[in-house]
């Protein structure tokens, strides 16, 4: 070609100003950390963070980090030949559409549920007792009024978020989803433990929650349990998720069925009981 950008007339010259303009523009954001790529970097480094959970022991205590994971539900589609995994775990989800103004957790985002049971950021929760801010250390039993609250590791000074049912006033869609962080603590936050079979729930009202242990998770102003949303499963940022909700699934034996079964995970090392 006889001309070209590097010819400054007509043409292209503005071609020439432009690129030099965007590079500039590359520079600058690069310098400042605002690439889409240095972006997307931050946020898996502060969600995906690996954090230790509670103390080594028998029972869920107040104060510690635990996991709530839904224990009988496939993680990945089977495979012939290969071992079935199963376990869920509830996470925090930042969509692809907010990683540019948003690289932690924060008001308003999204619960899912994550075959990646690594504990980290996302998905490890503190035990909070409902009506006692500071106890730490004591045992979690069945029946008692208790929080999910999320912690800001990047940002220490941040507000307590707190795991949040919204109900709808109207019917609403079958892929909605509910469950979010909030920094308002109301009663919309307040969960509570029930033992798994009906049989055991009366004399188990007040014994200590063992750790691993598959139980019911219910909201109180719902009155509803927490569950799977098994036909909700989208790709994000950290792949293939779940949905979850509160509604109750019971069978024909007036039992709940496995989209309510969870299990709070207080050690690593701990395995469902079966």
């Amino acid at each position: 070609m006889t001309y070209n950008n590097s010819v400054l007339v007509g043409n292209w010259a503005e071609e020439r100003l432009k690129n030099e303009h965007e590079f500039k523009i590359f520079l600058r954001k690069r310098e400042r950390r605002e690439l889409l790529l240095q972006k997307s970097r931050t946020l898996f480094s502060n969600l995906l963070k690996e954090k230790s959970l509670a103390i080594s022991g028998k029972f869920v205590l107040y104060g510690y980090n635990v996991q709530v994971v839904a224990s009988d539900i496939p993680a990945k589609p089977k495979v012939a030949g290969a071992m079935q995994k199963y376990g869920l775990a509830m996470s925090i989800l930042v969509r692809e559409r907010q990683v540019d103004y948003m690289q932690n957790i924060s008001d308003g985002c999204l619960m899912t549920l994550s075959p990646i049971l690594t504990p980290c950021c996302r998905n490890s929760f503190i035990i909070v007792s409902a009506w006692d801010d500071n106890k730490r250390g004591d045992q979690m039993k069945y029946g008692d009024e208790f929080l999910l609250q999320a912690e800001n590791y990047a940002d220490p000074k941040a507000p307590p978020l707190y795991v949040r049912y919204a109900p709808a006033n109207a019917p609403e869609p079958k892929d909605r989803m509910p469950l979010r962080l909030s920094a308002v603590r109301d009663s919309n936050c307040r969960f509570t433990t029930v033992p798994l079979l009906p049989c055991d729930r009366l004399e188990g009202l007040g014994s200590p929650v063992e750790t691993g242990a598959r139980l019911i998770i219910k909201n109180l102003v719902a009155d509803k349990s927490l569950c799977v949303m098994n036909q909700n499963w989208m790709q994000t940022f950290f792949g293939a998720e779940c949905g979850v909700n509160c509604a109750n699934y019971i069978d024909i034996h007036g039992r709940n069925t496995a989209e309510n079964i969870f299990t709070l995970i207080s050690d690593v090392e701990t395995k469902t009981k079966y």
